[in-house]
């Protein structure tokens, strides 16, 4: 359980990034590429992205995995959360020694057998290795997450659009609630899903959001360049079920996806798992995991009776629905 203990300053700091990161979602790429089980609903982009790697591509994420715990997490300062490529790969190139030689070593600890010359070589700061982790991270960015770059951009927009529909419906509370399942507020503390138990004091410094379309795990946390708590989160839509933005007719797709769009549109009235997935064309298995989704995000509400489970839009969801996303914008400072 990570803990985020906020201050009246720090509410009043809470904002999202301006845009997606390209070297966060890198960095979370390459996790995704290193983890032995994917999340399912990433299975396809991790099947057709090591399919279309380059033997140059290919050996510099090899390489680049090298740097990456069991967990498929890596040093901190491979993944600046800027919005620019060029000014991201500055920064890491700009990471000071002491820093650089710290993270990589607990990178490393109890694991010294494993270890190579090259990562040897960038914790003692040498040029040549470092000028070869630039080029490589940049390989590995291009090669797999710049062609999917629009999606990114058009999936990040989406769901900042829509959390700031909830905070305008239903207040910040809400709003950081419910930003992954199982999230609940304890006074002025918030509690959030993770595998280790953490409490971190904000200390007025405030709260930067960064929704990403690659990460499925628990909220991710690291210092903003700006002094605020960085929390990365996973956008409600993971990137392959977000439509190229050609292929978008209805808003709500790059938000839900087009099935989980359906889906919603169909829940004005209430339907049962069974004939969501008869009406969908889909196994009943996907259409109750899709109103699963939904109904973390507070779009439906699912009501038991006997054997039969009934879902139906709530509130929020018909205010989307009839607004489309263009209402809320997205929140800045609170």
């Amino acid at each position: 359980m990570l803990v985020l203990r906020f201050t009246v300053d720090d509410l009043l700091r809470v904002r999202f990034a301006p845009g997606p990161a390209p070297l966060v979602e890198t960095g979370l790429a390459l996790a995704v590429l290193r983890a032995g089980t994917p999340d399912p609903s990433l299975a396809r982009w991790r099947r057709s992205t090591t399919a279309e790697l380059t033997t140059r591509a290919s050996t510099a994420a090899g390489r680049m995995l090298e740097l990456l715990r069991p967990d498929g997490l890596g040093p901190t300062f491979l993944d600046p959360p800027l919005d620019g490529i060029g000014d991201a790969l500055d920064a890491v190139a700009a990471t000071p020694q002491v820093r650089a030689a710290a993270e990589l070593r607990r990178l490393w600890a109890g694991r010294a057998a494993g270890r190579g010359s090259w990562t040897t070589a960038l914790e003692r700061h040498e040029g040549r290795a470092w000028r070869e982790l630039i080029g490589r991270l940049a390989t590995v960015h291009h090669a797999v997450v710049e062609p999917w770059w629009p999606r990114v951009r058009v999936g990040f927009a989406a769901d900042v659009a829509w959390r700031g529909q909830v905070q305008q419906r239903q207040g910040l509370r809400a709003m950081l609630a419910g930003l992954v399942p199982g999230a609940t507020w304890s006074g002025a503390d918030l509690r959030l899903p993770g595998p280790r138990p953490a409490s971190i004091p904000l200390e007025g410094r405030g709260l930067t959001l960064l929704p990403s379309l690659l990460w499925r795990g628990a909220p991710l946390r690291t210092r903003h360049p700006d002094g605020s708590l960085l929390l990365v989160y996973p956008a409600l839509t993971p990137l392959p079920l977000v439509p190229p933005p050609d292929d978008l007719e209805d808003p709500l797709a790059a938000l839900l996806g087009p099935t989980r769009a359906h889906v919603l549109h169909l829940l004005v009235d209430p339907h049962t798992t069974t004939a969501l997935a008869g009406t969908l064309g889909i196994s009943v298995a996907s259409a109750s995991t899709h109103a699963k989704t939904l109904r973390a995000a507070g779009l439906v509400t699912t009501v038991r009776t006997g054997k039969e489970v009934r879902h139906s839009c709530t509130e929020l969801g018909s205010l989307l629905l009839a607004g489309g996303l263009g209402g809320g914008g997205a929140p800045g400072a609170v």
